[in-house]
């Protein structure tokens, strides 16, 4: 059995970080997004954990887990100091187990904690303002199964899967005319079924 298990903190101090200022929407609703230096500085802090585990040779666990702060050392836009479109807290999964024969299983889990997001769209609170929405939490998980081929020193990898498999994706998209493009966050892509093959002689 291979055990390797990592615990560490960390902080960073930022020297003129990058900050993000809004312009007032004008009469059809624009907002400008101009990325300035912020007057002060910033630190982001936090505890990181990781575990690989090899329990036999045809199974593997990999997962982490953070949990960070992020802050201005001054308010910025919205009277926040803390950054925006970055999760206080994340991690990952990926197991993988090589089973009977030549067939093989492997499956990945992505979570992703609540976030702030500025929104400028036509559903504002208070018109003409924007405001800061907090965003759901998001675990993306996907299944993958393999089976392999030997081909005179080749391998043909026929694979089939689904992502995303909870369809657990942004539920507020906006919508009109007068819609805000940028109110996006979370997973890319919805629940998603693929199939494929890989033809090699280093397929692992």
């Amino acid at each position: 059995i291979y055990l390797n298990f990592l615990l560490e903190g960390f902080y960073t101090h930022l020297n003129d970080p990058f900050a993000n200022h809004y312009s007032q929407p004008d009469e059809d609703g624009i907002v400008i997004y101009t990325r300035i230096n912020a007057e002060k500085g910033a630190s982001v802090r936090g505890l990181n954990f990781e575990l690989n585990l090899v329990p036999a040779e045809d199974l593997t666990l990999k997962t982490g887990f953070t949990v960070q702060s992020s802050l201005y050392e001054k308010v910025q836009e919205f009277d926040e100091k803390r950054f925006l479109r970055s999760p206080g807290d994340y991690g990952y999964m990926a197991l993988d187990w090589q089973s009977v024969g030549n067939f093989g299983f492997s499956s990945t889990a992505n979570y992703t904690g609540k976030m702030l997001v500025p929104y400028f769209g036509v559903d504002q609170a208070e018109p003409n303002q924007g405001e800061l929405r907090v965003s759901q939490r998001f675990l993306e998980m996907g299944l993958k199964l393999r089976y392999d081929i030997r081909l005179n020193g080749a391998t043909l990898r026929l694979y089939t899967g689904m992502k995303n498999i909870f369809n657990s994706y942004q539920s507020d998209f906006d919508t009109g005319i007068g819609r805000d493009p940028g109110y996006m966050y979370g997973p890319l892509n919805p629940r998603t079924v693929y199939v494929g093959l890989k033809i090699g002689n280093q397929l692992k």
